[in-house]
């Protein structure tokens, strides 16, 4: 993370535009729409953090900060035979609901539930409501940006909830570990008994090189890869209705435990559709395109 803003009960992240590598990012998305066209379709979701869809506006024009629409913008102008999904102003359009928290980076279910509709749109297929899938509640949380803040007082007098949504058709997930170990999980764990600052592990209990989730009810072969880091944890739930195995790679780990790059992961796993879902101070960092880039072969 980069220097915090705080107001109030209230963390943001800065985010600062870095065209060289953002220019990188959309490369590496692109180049992935060309190595698998007609094999699968390749969206990309920028996924905007919390200054740039909630902050005050009185408070947003005063500091340091790039526009992170227009960033998302130049970026997708760049990804020629990519399905860009524009989510920044659906979640503008939401700004007043808890679709970040307060003491933590992520967005909350409900904001990667806004960015999933979107995404659904663009594929042409109706979004689940939000009513269809089971809610869990684990309320005292209290994030990274408390962390990272020194613990500070403000925050942790209004801790966050985290809300997660399980899918009907299945609860269970295969995990592969970084040791290599493959071990049954679930896609919303119990976070009930958790410390404040685990909770946000509900979602696929964080981020694992490799998650595997089989949907019983879909038999049609369809499969799906989201490569992300962990603002995907939240939006992979939304996913499993729409196909019969989702695969959840996230690429900051997956070499560690697979060789396999992503054009050979599509071909042995049938994977017609792959989606990049990247927060988008990742798109800032080189060593986070870094990974990206050597998966996209």
């Amino acid at each position: 993370m980069g220097a915090l803003l705080i107001n109030g009960d209230t963390a943001y992240e800065y985010y600062n535009f870095v065209r060289g590598t953002a220019d990188s990012y959309a490369a590496a998305v692109s180049r992935a729409a060309a190595l698998l066209a007609g094999k699968a379709e390749v969206y990309d979701i920028i996924a905007p953090n919390s200054m740039g869809i909630c902050a005050p506006d009185d408070i947003a024009a005063g500091i340091n900060t790039s526009d992170q629409k227009k960033a998302t913008e130049y970026m997708y102008s760049c990804m020629p035979g990519v399905k860009t999904v524009p989510v920044y102003d659906t979640l503008k359009s939401h700004r007043n609901e808890y679709i970040y928290f307060r003491t933590d980076h992520h967005w909350t279910a409900l904001g990667a539930y806004y960015a999933y509709s979107e995404f659904a749109r663009s594929k042409g297929v109706t979004a689940k409501e939000l009513g269809y899938f089971g809610v869990r509640e684990f309320p005292g949380y209290l994030g990274s940006f408390y962390t990272s803040s020194g613990k500070l007082p403000g925050l942790a007098a209004n801790p966050d909830t985290v809300y997660a949504y399980v899918p009907p058709e299945t609860n269970e997930a295969e995990i592969h570990y970084i040791d290599g170990s493959v071990r049954a999980g679930e896609i919303i764990s119990d976070m009930s008994a958790a410390s404040q600052s685990s909770k946000y592990l509900t979602f696929l209990k964080g981020d694992r090189p490799l998650e595997i989730i089989r949907n019983p009810a879909v038999t049609d072969g369809s499969a799906c890869i989201l490569v992300k880091e962990s603002y995907g944890n939240a939006f992979a739930p939304f996913l499993v209705p729409h196909y019969a195995t989702l695969y959840v790679v996230d690429y900051r780990y997956f070499s560690q435990i697979d060789q396999r790059g992503l054009v050979q992961l599509c071909a042995e796993t049938g994977a017609g559709d792959v989606i990049f879902l990247n927060n988008i101070s990742a798109t800032r960092n080189k060593a986070l395109v870094a990974a990206i880039d050597g998966f996209v072969r």
